[in-house]
């Protein structure tokens, strides 16, 4: 009867403990989300403070892809009609003071189309933008939106190399899709078009990790409309609980975090030198930090 006992007694303990250990169901952002929000702005002129200030009513992040070469300086743009737009750009003393919130990050230190020029002249774009930006920002460089757009496997391969670990296009893909090359990232959108997914993204509750990347210029914020269209959207996706706003860069850190995490049967386990990564199992939300191992159930 004692043995018949002390086997029920360990059965129990046996069964408990199996009940303590969760199923993995998935990878979510921070504190549980599974929706970002990435808004990335190019070129750094001066109307990138009245737009900074919008997004820090909003408590919304921005990526703002700067030249370095004409911080500072008022540029003309020669245009095909004949016309030429002159663009004024922010003050090299007032980076930290407008991006205070927000991500800076390189454009090509003279805008030049990386398509139309030498390996060597893209790796100079890039590299005197990375030694610039940080002399000037004492911050880590590490997003990129290409000039005009432009780029191909062999450049995004070439700047893989340099300290940038993602490039954006302005390929949109009209989906909240994640990219399957960080180097050749296509936005969703461009912020004319914010609107026009916006519900469709507010509305959405799937269980999967999602982003709505927009993409402009603030300099196009002359038109009223517009300008009214991004005051809108600002204020409607900032309300969102469930959204995650972000920096291209932390984003892409994330990501790259979540690929390295070590996922078995019988366990799930955050490298030492990794960042901490937030996961779904049966039993509700968990950070998993670096280090840090949970046993499982299963790895569903």
């Amino acid at each position: 009867m004692k043995k018949l006992i002390i086997l029920i007694f360990s059965s129990f303990l046996f069964c408990s403990s199996c009940e303590q250990k969760p199923n993995f169901i998935d990878f979510t952002y921070p504190d549980g989300k599974y929706k970002a929000l990435v808004l990335s702005y190019d070129d750094g002129t001066i109307q990138d403070i009245e737009l900074t200030q919008l997004l820090d009513k909003h408590k919304l992040i921005g990526t703002f892809n700067l030249n370095s070469g004409y911080i500072g300086v008022t540029r003309g743009w020669p245009q095909k009609n004949g016309d030429t737009i002159y663009q004024k750009y922010v003050p090299k003393d007032s980076l930290l003071i407008i991006y205070k919130n927000h991500e800076i990050a390189a454009h090509g230190e003279l805008h030049k189309n990386f398509t139309d020029i030498t390996d060597k002249e893209i790796l100079k774009e890039v590299n005197t933008d990375l030694q610039i930006l940080t002399q000037l920002t004492k911050r880590e460089i590490i997003s990129m939106a290409y000039p005009f757009g432009s780029t191909n496997a062999s450049i995004a391969k070439l700047i893989s190399n340099t300290e940038i670990i993602n490039g954006r296009t302005v390929d949109d893909t009209y989906n909240f899709s994640l990219p399957e090359n960080y180097m050749i990232w296509n936005p969703t959108c461009h912020d004319s078009k914010a609107l026009d997914y916006l519900n469709e993204y507010l509305e959405m509750d799937k269980q999967e990790l999602s982003l709505f990347y927009v993409w402009g210029h603030s300099w196009e914020f002359g038109d009223t409309k517009r300008w009214d269209n991004m005051v809108e959207f600002c204020e409607k996706i900032g309300k969102a609980k469930d959204i995650w706003s972000v920096g291209n860069g932390e984003l892409t850190k994330y990501l790259k975090a979540i690929e390295r995490v070590e996922i078995n049967e019988n366990k799930i386990m955050n490298p030492l030198d990794n960042a901490p990564i937030w996961i779904n199992l049966s039993t509700g939300i968990e950070k998993l930090k670096a280090g840090e191992t949970i046993e499982l159930k299963n790895a569903a």
